[in-house]
């Protein structure tokens, strides 16, 4: 899948930990007007374009480049609620672990029932 220039630009900004405020603030743009160049919603010009590769302190080709990772940073953690993506794959793995310790332990005690039933039977 390729990456558009709006969706480059936002995964630059957010590795940098730019928010759009700071880059509308840098670039004396609106944060809505901002947004919209993420979106793609505006047409860009090359000259907006060299404005934000300056802000963003990288070379205006980094946006044209058909990469899935940008500058070696990959998508930012993305936060669901109060956790991250990393605290909820941690969990998942927790409740398998768990799963498979019930698991055990069911059969466990169903090796104990069987030989409590075959003692009981032998009286």
């Amino acid at each position: 899948m390729k990456i558009s220039v709006g969706q480059k630009i936002r995964k630059i900004r957010q590795a940098k930990e730019f928010t759009q405020d700071n880059m509308a603030f840098e670039l004396g743009i609106t944060k809505s007007a901002y947004s919209k160049i993420e979106r793609e919603e505006s047409n860009i010009s090359i000259k907006r374009l060299e404005e934000i590769a300056k802000v963003l302190e990288v070379d205006i080709v980094e946006f044209f480049k058909d990469s899935k990772s940008i500058y070696g940073v990959e998508d930012p953690p993305k936060n669901y609620g109060f956790a991250t993506k990393g605290d909820i794959e941690e969990l998942v793995k927790m409740i398998q672990d768990m799963a498979k310790e019930i698991n055990s332990l069911k059969s466990s005690l169903n090796t104990q029932k069987a030989t409590v039933k075959k003692s009981k039977a032998r009286k």
